[in-house]
Formats: structure tokens, sequence, C-alpha cells
């Protein structure tokens, strides 16, 4: 399955995701809000019947008050009482139609004496909604169910918008002229409240969902790019190890023909030629193993003291051979001999590629200044300046990444783990490299070692 069809089928399973968890979010949001708008017709009608109770106590006062003023005699007030509404309250579910029905009628007997006063509802409905832990702001309504007109309100400043929950109509008569409704005024924070464990489980599973869509296309680009540089690294290793193997073998070709044997300046040009050749090839496979160590954590340095002056000169008879460009190396040293603890073999390695990118990277005419110079009685500096084609600036910062190649569109061969090698080997060492560069004028690479 190639990286395009995954990262189509990814991306489709992350949207599938997130429009469930949407839908979700969305269902469950409803179920919690037809739950309070439910709450609220319980709420409002516990209320009314609660004002109904006080209601009833004032009409019984008022009777009996009027009964003592007309001479009659009652012995026990309670024998006026019309019904105990705290009572029906252990009635079953059964009868709550005709629970409503007998509120109406006694709200409409009771009225005539004690009507309904739309604030005491209110404060009434304000305890009710207190004790269920219900912090929305309400107001009650008394309406006309037929033309929706707001006959008395408890809340003179309620403006009707999107953002409430009016709980059903309750009747206050059989004529359909007035009824009661109940409305929490955004109420949407009780209902996030409710929601709460379903949204941050929602919120967790899709920055999860997210995060994993993430890493999926990070590690699909990733793959990419490293299966592009891995076919990259193939073909130009295949290109770096046949040339100094093809060298080798026409310069053995040349050695088994008499003129080329007999003539002893042409056989040790063919001599110098083949040992520097397999030379090249010894470090570049050199430089992959040790690369693949460092990557297993198998790399050990053979520390021996090892003079610096004589490795630099020893790369340098090397490299002013080459027949491709016309080579200068400048040395510069503070001393006869700088000898430090190090792996010759590998530092070796690091400095010949140094020296090899800036032929690479010059024009026909290469000038390569080396110098070494004693910092102190634990440092040494070198510094490897060339007149070649410089680095970007948008390229300093990854150039000693492994597969960092400094123009991709040069003809230059290479498979950009030169750089990465010797920052490992120098870093190994307990060193430091850095490089200063000006795009068209060179480059300057400066490392700087311990001498133990």
């Amino acid at each position: 399955m190639s990286t395009k069809t995954i990262s189509y089928i990814a991306i489709t399973s992350i949207i599938l995701i997130l429009l469930t968890q949407s839908y979700l979010v969305f269902d469950y949001f409803y179920t919690v809000k037809f739950s309070i708008i439910r709450e609220s017709d319980s709420i409002l009608k516990e209320a009314f019947r609660s004002d109904l109770n006080q209601r009833n106590e004032t009409y019984l006062n008022i009777l009996k008050e009027n009964t003592i003023q007309e001479g009659n005699d009652i012995d026990n007030a309670e024998d006026v009482k019309i019904i105990d509404f705290d009572m029906r309250e252990t009635d079953t579910i059964s009868n709550e139609n005709l629970l409503n029905k007998f509120d109406i009628i006694m709200n409409v007997f009771i009225g005539q004496l004690v009507p309904l006063n739309v604030n005491t509802l209110d404060s009434i409905t304000g305890l009710i909604l207190k004790e269920r832990n219900i912090t929305s702001q309400f107001s009650v309504h008394i309406i006309n169910p037929t033309t929706q007109e707001i006959i008395s309100s408890s809340k003179s400043t309620f403006r009707n918008t999107f953002f409430t929950i009016p709980s059903q109509l309750y009747p206050l008569d059989f004529e359909d002229k007035e009824a009661l409704q109940l409305i929490l005024i955004n109420p949407f924070s009780e209902i996030i409240k409710r929601m709460g464990l379903m949204l941050i489980g929602s919120i967790l599973f899709s920055i999860i969902a997210l995060l994993a869509f993430r890493f999926l296309i990070k590690t699909l680009m990733k793959q990419k790019k490293l299966v592009k540089f891995k076919n990259e690294f193939l073909s130009n290793i295949a290109h770096e190890l046949k040339r100094p193997v093809s060298s080798l073998i026409v310069n053995l070709d040349c050695l088994k023909e008499p003129v080329f044997y007999d003539n002893a300046p042409m056989r040790d040009t063919m001599l110098n030629n083949s040992i520097n050749s397999l030379t090249e090839l010894n470090g570049t496979i050199s430089m992959i193993v040790g690369l693949a160590k460092v990557e297993e954590g198998l790399l050990v340095l053979n520390r021996l003291p090892v003079n610096l002056i004589k490795i630099i000169n020893d790369l340098k008879s090397r490299f002013i051979s080459s027949p491709s460009k016309n080579i200068t190396i400048n040395t510069d040293y503070d001393s006869k001999e700088i000898i430090i603890s190090a792996d010759g073999l590998m530092l070796t390695q690091c400095f010949a590629n140094l020296i090899d990118n800036s032929i690479k990277y010059s024009k026909q005419n290469v000038v390569i200044d080396v110098s070494i110079n004693t910092l102190s009685h634990s440092n040494v500096e070198l510094n490897f300046k060339d007149n070649g084609i410089g680095i970007p600036d948008e390229k300093i910062s990854t150039i000693f990444e492994k597969y960092s190649r400094v123009d991709n569109n040069t003809k230059v061969n290479g498979f950009g783990i030169g750089l990465s090698y010797v920052k490992t080997i120098i870093e190994k060492h307990g060193g430091k490299i850095s490089v200063t560069s000006e795009l068209g004028k060179g480059s300057n690479f400066k490392i700087i070692l311990p001498k133990k």
C-alpha cells in the first residue's frame, strides 16, 4: 500500500472520528437539554403546589376570621381545610393527570379569595432550584396559551432569546386563558456542567486522534524521506566506491604493460595513484562502518599519541596530486609537533573529508588554508579554510545532519554523511566543530580538540 493511499485512509478516518464525536456531543447536548426541560416541568409543578398550600393556609385563615366575625364557633380549623396538598406527593404517577386537574380546580377556587402571586411563586421556585443545585437565572410567567402573550412575569427585564429553555405550559384554568411557564435563562453553564465528563472524554479522544494522525503523517513523511535518502545513498555510495576501484583497476592494468612498468617515474605515479585509491576506498568504508557503530552505540576510540602536523602533511601530499583541479594547500603551525591523545585513523578520515569537500565544492583553482594552534595546555584549534562556493545561510544549521547536502543541484557526488561523520567523531573525542561561510567566497571549519 502506497504512502498516499495510507494518508488518504488516515485523513478519512480522522474526519469520520471527529464527525462521530461531534454527533455524539450534539446528541448528548439535546438529551441533557430535554432532561432539564422535564426537570423544569417538575420544578414548576412542585413550586405551584407549594404555593397552593400556602394560599390554602391563607384562605383557611381568612375563612376562620370571617366565621368568627359572623359569630360561629369553630372548634377545629382543620374542619374547614379543603385538602392537604403535601399528602398528594405520595400519590402514584398514574394519578398525575387527575392531580393536575385538581390543582386547576383548587387554584380557581382559592384564587377568588387569594389570587396567584407570580413573585411569590418566583421565590418558591428559586428555593427549589437551589435545592437541586441549578444556578441558572430564571423567570416565571403567566401567559395566554392561545396567543402566547405574557400576562405577568416575575422578571420585568426578561427578554425571550435563543439562549433560554422553557418548560411546558401548566394550565391554571379549564378555558385555556392562563398557564404557568418556567423559563431558564442562559442555562448552558448547567448543560455544560452535566456534560462535563462527556465533553472531557470527547475532547481528550479528539486530541489523541489528532496527535496520532499527526504522528502518523510525520512518520509517513519521514519514511518517505528515508526511502528517498536510501535510494540516493545507495546510488551515491556505489559511485563513490566505484571511482577508486576503477582508478585502481586502470593503474594495475597499466602496470602489467612493460612500457609503463619499465618506466620508473610512470610506475611510481601508477603505484601512488593505486595507494591513494585504496586509501580513499578504505576511508569511505571505515566512515560507513563508523557511523553504523555510532548508531548501535558500539564505536570505541583507539586513543594513542597522535601528531596532528604529520596527519595534515600526509593529507596534503595525497590531495595535491589530484589531476582534476589545480590544488594549493597552505599550512600554518605554531610549533613543529602538536601531540594529542586520539584515534589517528578516525581523525585522519575526518580531516580528509573536510579537505575533500573543499576540493569538491570549489572551482578549478582550489586554495585551502589549514592552520593548527595550541590554545592552552588542554586544547588545540584547527581551521580548514577554502575559497569554494560557500554555504547558504539556511543550510548552516543543518550542514552536520546526516544525509544533508549543501546544494542538491550541484553535480558534486556524495551521500551526505561526511560532515555528520566528522561532527560525530570530533564530539566523541570531546571536541567541538563549527562553521562560518560566505556564499561565493568560501567556508571555514573550526575544530577544537582536547589534548588528552
